[in-house]
């Protein structure tokens, strides 16, 4: 049953008075599962009731839109004149495309619909006395949950005893900032759990909650994805275009003379209903739906990478990622630490000192991290039972106290206090701090150049003063393929640079076990008042990574990192990982993240590693492609009907070439297709070019962006090779119906009717089409790439039933004389005009290669003439100069600051050069600028005297005339180095020493 204590404390009160809070229970024993399941059939489930859209109405919005109103009037229009044959094939066009687009809306709808339940919270919920992790639908009233750091709360709940929390209600209340929630406060769903841990009982589910009853106040808004902005420009232009030749071609037939076969009826309908259907025609109908099915079937592909999509459009966003900030822990490595020996203190045993560590550690494995569970398993491995220690108060870890703490009783009746976290956290507890810093600074130091993270043990002496005990080392080998990934991901074009809160030294030892570069940053160089922010925008550019990162820092780099020009995925786990998440345009949540985390993320993995995310590029760039190939098909299709409807209606008249085959003038001043010929080559274009969903692509080598500027060009191309093909068949096909040219002098055929004609021009812009879409699908070669085997048998059926339909048109004797209509051909035109369009065909992919290979040759030219710009600036020069100091401030392999200094003591130092570093070392200027002195005197130096690291090297040395020079001694990092020094990692670098092979 529901806790009967006190009602809930406004956030801002103060906390409740002792005799209050001995009246909240800090634990309760849930409910059984048979109470659970009948209230659940009661009151449902836990979730907010979907917004339910008539079925019917949903499904007659598809024959209202855009489009759709102008099928509308083209079948008006046609029945306005009883073209009662035209007036069925428009609305048998009309209800065809809403069938089509609601059955792929459908199908897509049902794809992120698998894809959300895959993403649906869960909750940690006591039932029968044990706690469980179930779907957050599944919580009642009365359920005793576990709120955690990083949790979303799943229902309204009132807080039992414990710790006060902190909980971010953002969403809800606007309010930026965390609010404190004490014992017997109510927390709302929604909201996220930033610090603490407690237990809760749920006061509401559903729409009973404050969530529920306040819904239509916290609405989300549906953010357009970038894909979408370019399917409606695109669609835009072609619309725009057609329109104003539609609207050219409707005044130059407005005013002509009146056809003889067209006088009975207004010029104005006709020429109106003739301009409707082709635009109806030229218009891409069909886009969004093969898009939207596109990115849906790709985004069901993904789950079989263990890749979960939560919106579309962040496929098109994922295949142009270009830089991606990883995390360490769990996703370059294993996230599997092992305890190796530890650092000791005052005559402390190896067995106290995990005992102690284990005191402080969450001991459930329910929700237990990889730090907890590492010293519980080598506490029990070590005969330590824990059972006997009777745990009075925990205070779990967060990013602000970088510790966890815990009151225990002893076997013995006494109360111990024990804690573990960051080295300098415990260290600077402790009350004997100023006498063991130096080793211990010292101890940590040397783990951390093998690669050892670090935790301080502290516990309270009798007079409750801390007294630190020692340092536990934990070793997290990096993954076993996460090397070969990172030369993947760089061969794909794919920066990625480290951001971990582990120590530098740590970062730098796991960048080099993984061949990464080894510029690993510390997180002071982002705060540093002393660094302008073009030289820290241009350090967090340059730098392979940071170290010492705390998560709210991640959102500065993503930042800096978008205003230079890159698209970034960032990876995260936790909570404050959240506005990162948010702010990249790929936010990534690792297998294993919180709640908010995923809730942030645009993709969510449930496999650990970095290979899961190369295996998401890889398919999202091919997602990309198929899309892109289609956008270049439809855009060259459209401008090929549209131009040469445009110039054939105003350039060429049929009534001139003569008399047609049966010796008849011909009654038509210019020259159409009829409306259901248009209509059929609409239906089997759209319909076929929904298999591109499916078609076989290969991924590119570097990260994918929209060029519309190129790719209209290459649809220009395209569309007009087989435009010219199609007005030079249509005068070749005229020229035949008045018994003259190429087919009855070459292939000796008869003289054909101009409704012959018509069928064979239908057939031909048929075949143009259908073979353009495999010309349109690679940059190379089109048979350097086979197709998907839906899209080959697509188009194959749609060239043989237009073949078919132009040898066998099924309307003859239908269709009145007087009206427009195609006429059967021979079956050897209608071979001729497979060749024909095949030569064409040809030379279209040729006239493609080398037009690509020419769009990608100015590309290249024009990047490197903007990457001469960039080189000759003075911005560059100094930038190098400054990196380069970075490098040697890093390396310390040479020389020690002090040992610079000394060495130093010439003048002219250059001005410039000056400047930029005193911008960033700040009052350290000068003795960074010395050292730059020194190196550059190193590099004119014998190699064989003294060996320069590559990263010292300036690009303005030349090297020439170089003198032989005295060897100069080395030494050790001095601790008293240059500030500026210290930001970029001033660990001398060393020879790793040998790890130890036995754990504790």
């Amino acid at each position: 049953m529901a806790a009967d204590f006190t009602d809930h404390h406004n956030p801002h009160e103060k906390p409740p008075d002792a005799e209050e809070m001995a009246r909240i229970p800090k634990d309760m024993p849930g409910l059984t599962e048979e109470e659970a399941a009948h209230l659940l059939r009661v009151n449902g489930p836990n979730e907010l009731p979907e917004k339910r859209v008539n079925p019917l109405l949903h499904f007659l919005s598809f024959y209202w839109g855009p489009m759709p109103i102008m099928i509308w009037i083209a079948v008006l229009l046609e029945g306005a004149q009883t073209n009662w044959l035209d007036f069925g094939v428009l609305l048998a066009l009309q209800f065809l495309n809403g069938i089509v687009s609601w059955n792929e809306e459908r199908n897509a709808g049902n794809a992120v619909a698998a894809l959300k339940k895959q993403l649906a919270s869960r909750a940690i919920v006591k039932r029968d006395g044990q706690w469980k992790t179930l779907p957050a639908r599944d919580l009642v009233v009365s359920d005793v949950i576990a709120l955690k750091l990083g949790f979303v709360v799943p229902a309204d709940a009132k807080l039992l005893g414990g710790e006060s929390v902190e909980i971010d209600q953002a969403a809800l209340t606007g309010e930026s900032l965390p609010v404190t929630q004490f014992p017997g406060g109510v927390v709302y769903q929604g909201s996220v759990v930033k610090r603490g841990e407690i237990s809760a009982v749920v006061t509401g589910t559903g729409k009973d909650t404050f969530f529920g009853k306040t819904s239509t106040l916290v609405s989300s808004v549906q953010s357009q994805g970038n894909i979408q902005k370019v399917v409606w420009y695109i669609t835009l232009f072609l619309l725009i275009f057609s329109l104003v030749l539609v609207v050219i071609i409707f005044f130059y037939l407005f005013t002509r003379p009146d056809e003889a076969i067209d006088s009975d009826k207004p010029k104005w309908l006709s020429s109106l209903a003739i301009c409707v259907v082709l635009l109806v025609a030229s218009i891409p109908i069909a886009t969004p739906v093969v898009v939207t099915s596109t990115m849906a079937v790709g985004a069901h592909r993904l789950t079989a990478h263990r890749v979960i999509i939560s919106r579309l459009s962040a496929i098109e966003e994922l295949a142009g990622m270009n830089m991606l900030c990883s995390d360490k822990t769990g996703t370059l490595t294993k996230n599997e630490l092992t305890l190796y020996d530890p650092f000791l203190l005052g005559g402390v045993t190896a067995a106290e000192l995990s005992l102690t560590a284990a005191l402080c550690s969450k001991r459930e494995a329910e929700g237990q991290d990889a730090i907890d569970s590492c010293i519980t398993h080598a506490a029990a491995a070590n005969n330590i039972n824990l059972e006997q220690y009777e745990e009075i108060h925990f205070v779990p870890f967060d990013p602000m106290r970088r510790r966890t703490e815990a009151t225990v009783k002893g076997p013995d009746g006494q109360l111990i206090q024990a804690a573990k976290g960051a080295p300098q956290v415990i260290l600077a507890m402790s009350k004997n701090v100023e006498e063991i810093k130096d080793v211990v600074q010292k101890a940590v130091k040397d783990f951390a150049s093998r690669g050892y993270r670090t935790l301080g043990v502290a516990k309270t002496d009798e007079d409750g003063n801390w007294v630190m005990m020692g340092l536990l080392s934990l070793f997290d080998p990096p993954r076993d393929d996460t090397a070969d990934t990172l030369k993947k991901a760089f061969a794909l074009g794919i920066k990625v640079k480290m951001i971990t809160g582990d120590q530098t030294a740590i970062a730098k030892e796991t960048a080099r076990a993984l061949g990464m570069n080894d510029c690993i940053l510390n997180a002071e160089a982002l705060t540093d008042k002393n660094i302008s922010e073009t030289q820290r925008s241009e350090i967090v550019d340059r730098a392979d990574g940071f170290a010492e990162v705390f998560p709210e820092q991640k959102f500065q780099i993503v930042e800096m990192l978008q205003k230079r020009g890159y698209r970034c995925g960032m990876t995260g786990d936790g909570v404050n990982d959240a506005p990162a998440l948010k702010k990249a345009e790929v936010g990534i949540a690792v297998s294993g993240a919180t709640d908010a985390a995923r809730g942030a993320a645009d993709i969510v993995l449930t496999l650990a590693g970095l290979s899961v995310i190369i295996d998401a590029i890889i398919q999202a760039r091919k997602i990309f492609n198929r899309i892109r190939n289609y956008l270049i098909y439809r855009i060259a299709c459209t401008l090929q009907l549209l131009v040469f409807f445009f110039i054939s209606i105003l350039g060429f008249n049929p009534s001139t070439y003569g008399k047609d085959g049966n010796g008849e003038d011909v009654p038509y001043l210019t020259f159409r297709l009829p409306v259901i010929a248009l209509v059929i080559i609409t239906v089997l274009n759209d319909g076929s070019m929904i298999t591109c969903a499916y078609d076989y692509v290969i991924p590119g080598q570097k990260p994918e962006r929209w060029n519309l500027k190129r790719d209209l060009i290459m649809s220009s191309v395209l569309g007009g090779v087989a435009c010219i093909s199609s007005l030079v068949w249509l005068h070749v096909s005229l020229c035949c119906m008045a018994g003259y040219g190429i087919l009855v002098e070459w292939f000796n055929q008869d003289a054909i009717t101009f409704p012959q004609v018509l069928a064979i021009l239908y057939l031909k812009i048929s075949l143009s089409d259908f073979l353009t879409v495999f010309s349109a699908r690679t940059e190379d070669w089109f048979w350097t790439r086979k197709s998907g085997n839906a899209l080959l048998l697509a188009s194959i059926f749609a060239t043989l039933a237009s073949t078919f339909l132009a040898v066998y048109w099924p309307l003859n004797g239908i269709v009145p004389a007087e009206e427009l209509s195609l006429g059967d051909i021979p079956w050897a035109i209608a071979g001729i005009t497979w060749l024909y369009c095949i030569l064409w065909w040809l030379l279209q992919d040729i006239v493609k290669v080398y037009v690509w290979k020419v769009l990608y040759a100015w590309e290249r030219k024009h990047e490197a003439q903007v990457e001469q710009v960039k080189a000759a600036s003075p911005e560059e020069e100094f930038i190098k100069e400054s990196m380069s100091s970075i490098e040697v401030a890093q390396e310390k392999t040479i020389l020690s600051s002090a040992s610079f200094i000394a060495a130093n003591r010439g003048k002219g130092e250059n001005k410039e050069i000056m400047s930029v570093i005193r911008t960033v070392a700040g009052t350290d200027a000068e003795a960074l600028l010395k050292e730059l002195n020194f190196h550059r005197l190193q590099k004119q130096q014998s190699a064989s005297q003294i060996a320069v690291p590559r990263f010292a090297r300036s690009p303005n040395v030349r090297g020439e005339n170089r003198n032989k020079s005295k060897s100069i001694s080395t030494s050790d990092a001095d601790p008293d180095m240059p500030r500026f020094a210290r930001i970029f990692s001033n660990a001398p670098a060393k020879k790793a020493a040998k790890r130890p092979q036995s754990p504790i």
